[in-house]
């Protein structure tokens, strides 16, 4: 929907209801999506760029302020598109908008690091115990992990020793690398 000023991205909101006022005019009524910065504690690392919270606030608005339509997926929905379009967006959290709480308020953490996962950042999976990780939190540049074939995290190789893990990639310079985005998992 509109901003009303232009220098804005337009607000995102769920169509609940039309109704006409009988005199021509159609209105909607609206539950509107909240971006993170406009939430209380605003963005954070792990808030995907096209992020926005399902809000307990509703609107009447005016027809005419619609600009298009756009797609909210759901969080496991998103992580599964091949191509993120301009009209794709995603939501993994409800927000109350008067007390600044979220639904659910706890999420999976992944990485040494133990953030939940951004659908934007690519992650390394270790072929041996599964966990996921951000490349620069195992010693690695993005440009490295795109190369990998096969990763193990340090933990697993140190539990495992190099026999077992000879044509993998682990934590240490030694070794060459394989990622894939965390997005193939889901």
């Amino acid at each position: 929907m509109r901003a009303s000023d232009s220098d804005n991205q337009p607000y995102v909101a769920r169509v609940e209801k039309m109704e006409g006022d009988g005199r021509g005019s159609v209105r909607v009524q609206v539950r509107w999506y909240y971006r993170p910065e406009e939430s209380k504690g605003g963005r954070r690392q792990f808030h995907g760029a096209k992020e926005l919270f399902l809000s307990d606030h509703f609107d009447l608005q005016s027809a005419h302020t619609i600009e298009g339509k756009c797609v909210v997926h759901s969080f496991k929905n998103y992580t599964r598109l091949d191509n993120v379009g301009p009209e794709d967006f995603f939501c993994r959290f409800e927000y109350k908008a008067a007390t600044g709480s979220f639904t659910p308020d706890r999420v999976a953490v992944y990485c040494k690091c133990e953030m939940p996962y951004n659908p934007d950042d690519l992650m390394v999976q270790c072929d041996a115990c599964k966990h996921w990780f951000h490349p620069s939190c195992v010693a690695m540049t993005i440009e490295q992990a795109k190369k990998l074939d096969h990763f193990v995290c340090s933990d697993c190789f140190k539990e495992n020793g190099s026999k077992r893990l000879s044509n993998a990639y682990a934590t240490s310079p030694n070794f060459e690398p394989k990622a894939e985005p965390k997005r193939q998992r889901r």
